[in-house]
């Protein structure tokens, strides 16, 4: 009888080191996770930073190259 409870008290501990383990990988997978999608975020932003330079730099541009053809025609 003493040997079976000892026996049942070692599985039902390395059970709770188990669920303890798994509960660690929950936790670090989700901050993993949080941090992933901070991440994209701020790519995203910069990226987005990028486009609107790149338009603005477009549209001013245009402008001058328009403006030093249209001055050859006059």
């Amino acid at each position: 009888m003493y040997q079976q409870d000892n026996r049942d008290a070692y599985f039902e501990r390395k059970e709770e080191e188990k669920e303890a383990r798994r509960d660690r990988w929950r936790l670090t997978m989700g901050l993993m996770e949080f941090l992933a999608v901070v991440a994209g975020v701020a790519v995203t932003l910069v990226l987005v930073l990028l486009i609107v330079s790149l338009l603005s730099w477009l549209r001013q541009d245009a402008s001058a190259t328009f403006d030093v053809i249209l001055a050859l025609f006059k």
